[in-house]
């Protein structure tokens, strides 16, 4: 069972509780899952990506309801001092409206902080966005509100014999490939919503297997190596955005998703 199917049987609390687990997610590992729910199912990703909150979405929220979230727990200003420590002066001066209460406290946090590492910032970022969620589901605050999918979104996708194209919502070509017995067969090719490829591979009995290759948005190759029954395994290779090879690593065993 793919990691989309187990997910969508929740329905409406599934899809939430997906959502709120990638916006606590790092940056890799969510792109990591992102890409791999596209292969599965992209307009369910589609909507998934629509109702991601982030710090900036915070930042976004009327002044009213950042300081909802700031007064809903004492250690709050703090963390959003790791947030902001190293920005210039003016990401804290456009609070001075927003949270005059916190502002003096919140330069002050700022100027006691030394250092704050780059996962330290990020897991603050995470706590103020997790927060924000659940005063949203107390109805505390409503700046994070749900875009929820049609429910037909969540209904399980029968594969016709033959050649199978699939589309987003938008109209853009997602995958195109064989499908024998009801699962994917042989070589397909995914896109990003933009028409750019994003992965091309083998399935066998509707599992990966054999070489695959996933790409960048502008193009670029991300990784190449193989698969086994749907995990990883073996040597991959990796690149960044830019083509620069990076430190390959050696997989076994490891499940998709």
């Amino acid at each position: 069972m793919g990691m989309l199917e187990r997910i969508k049987k929740k329905q409406f609390d599934g899809f939430k509780d997906f959502v709120q687990n990638l916006e606590i997610t790092g940056m890799t590992t969510r792109a990591h899952i992102f890409t791999t729910g596209v292969l599965e199912d992209p307009n369910y990703m589609t909507w998934v990506m629509k109702n991601i909150r982030t710090f900036e979405d915070f930042m976004k929220l009327p002044g009213g309801e950042i300081n909802a979230v700031l007064s809903s727990h004492e250690q709050l200003v703090g963390i959003l001092a790791k947030c902001l420590h190293g920005q210039p002066p003016e990401a804290i001066l456009e609070l001075e409206s927003a949270i005059p209460k916190y502002l003096s406290r919140l330069k002050d946090e700022i100027s006691y902080l030394k250092e704050v590492t780059a996962s330290e910032r990020e897991g603050a970022k995470y706590f103020l966005v997790k927060t924000a969620r659940k005063l949203q589901s107390d109805e505390q605050i409503i700046g994070f509100h749900w875009k929820l999918p049609p429910l037909e979104i969540f209904q399980a996708k029968v594969l016709k014999d033959g050649a199978h194209e699939t589309f987003y919502e938008s109209g853009t070509l997602a995958a195109f490939g064989e499908v024998y017995r009801g699962r994917k067969r042989g070589t397909w090719k995914h896109n990003y919503e933009t028409g750019q490829m994003m992965a091309e591979g083998e399935y066998l009995e509707g599992l990966k297997t054999g070489d695959w290759i996933f790409y960048y948005s502008n193009g670029n190759i991300k990784s190449q190596g193989q698969y086994r029954e749907d995990n990883k395994h073996g040597t991959w290779k990796d690149w960044d955005r830019n083509g620069e090879s990076l430190e390959s690593h050696f997989t076994e065993g490891v499940k998709d998703g």
